[in-house]
């Protein structure tokens, strides 16, 4: 697939974020809120986004320059893991904030944000969208739940690690969603028509139905007193991360779009369930929430700069 010109790559990722601005507009006029931003989620979470993936994987698949791409946003995620707790060290913050930084400074928010993005970028064809999908399962579901689990556990007020976790996280829809794709892809299985256009359907409104959830989501109130350490781990966030992927991509050879792709994946904001995981093992979890809130707004800014960036880069 040839590359979007970078131009119409902005505006459409600024027509995304026009979506969230109605969200925060609804919320501040009392038209709407926390309650309606979950209700959407769990409608993204259990049947948008798994038509979607469905969807794209049974026309496409995944291709092996996939795992190159989950190698290197690996890379990322763990030395951003390691910085985001070194930077809250630094700054005297204590251990259950820096369990809280540690997290939300590595774990994207690949799968409500960064596959509805490089589906909008990419589209559904070519290797783009196989691989931002297997980079949300492995690098995001199955390393949050456990990597992270563990990570906040330790460096939180404890908790027991559970092995129901992996189990969680095999018994997902987005993982039940890839096996069902990937089936109807190998086999190949033909869909009837009106399956395939009921899927199309429900898989094209997830990227609009994630950005207005955010929208409605979004408290300002929570980074009140923080301001200083709050953006120096959202800087980890978004600034460092696609920094290693991008030279983990480069020296993997990956090529293009899947180089794009692992380094879009780690510039997204903060994964929203890793502040649940820091919250339920004795984290900071109000410093957590208020980095997602960062990192989202922050990405209004540092996404557009990515993508320029890397248009050059991998010219």
């Amino acid at each position: 697939m040839p590359p979007v010109p970078s131009g119409d790559l902005i505006s459409q990722l600024l027509a995304l974020f026009a979506v969230l601005g109605v969200g925060v507009l609804l919320r501040a006029l009392g038209r709407g809120g926390q309650a309606d931003a979950a209700a959407l989620n769990r409608l993204v979470i259990d049947v948008t986004t798994p038509a979607l993936i469905v969807s794209v994987l049974r026309r496409s698949g995944i291709g092996h320059g996939a795992w190159g791409a989950v190698a290197a946003s690996t890379i990322a995620l763990f030395a951003c893991a390691l910085a985001g707790v070194a930077v809250a060290r630094a700054l005297g913050l204590p251990r259950a904030t820096q369990g809280a930084a540690g997290l939300v400074g590595s774990f994207s928010n690949t799968g409500f944000l960064g596959v509805p993005v490089v589906l909008t970028l990419y589209g559904r064809a070519g290797d783009a969208a196989g691989t931002a999908i297997l980079v949300d399962s492995i690098v995001t579901m199955l390393m949050l739940w456990t990597f992270g689990v563990a990570l906040a556990a330790r460096m939180g007020a404890g908790g027991d690690v559970d092995a129901r976790s992996l189990l969680r996280v095999i018994l997902h829809p987005n993982v039940l969603s890839i096996a069902a794709g990937l089936a109807l892809y190998a086999l190949p299985i033909p869909l009837p028509t009106w399956v395939e256009r009921a899927l199309d359907a429900l898989g094209s409104a997830t990227p609009t139905l994630v950005f207005l959830a955010l929208g409605l989501s979004l408290d300002l109130r929570s980074l009140r007193g923080r301001v200083r350490p709050l953006v120096a781990v959202a800087a980890v966030k978004l600034l460092v991360a696609p920094a290693v992927a991008l030279g983990a991509a480069v020296a993997l050879g990956l090529r293009r779009p899947v180089s794009e792709v692992a380094v879009l994946q780690s510039a997204m904001p903060t994964s929203m369930v890793s502040v649940i995981v820091a919250a339920r093992y004795g984290c900071d979890g109000q410093f957590a929430a208020a980095t997602a809130v960062v990192t989202t707004l922050g990405a209004l800014a540092t996404l557009p700069a990515v993508i320029e960036a890397l248009r050059r880069l991998l010219a």
